[in-house]
């Protein structure tokens, strides 16, 4: 139950950035905050 509640948080954390880098001048680096927090959870859910 924890996994899904985290990637239910996980996914407004990346919406929220992704839509920040829709309204920024250089939007990189709302791209790296929405895809450095995939790839943490990715990372964290995979290894035991």
């Amino acid at each position: 139950m924890r996994s899904v509640i985290m990637f239910f948080v996980i996914n407004i954390i990346v919406v929220i950035g992704l839509f920040a880098a829709l309204s920024m001048k250089t939007p990189w680096i709302g791209f790296a905050i929405a895809f450095g927090v995939w790839f943490i959870y990715l990372w964290k859910s995979t290894n035991p």
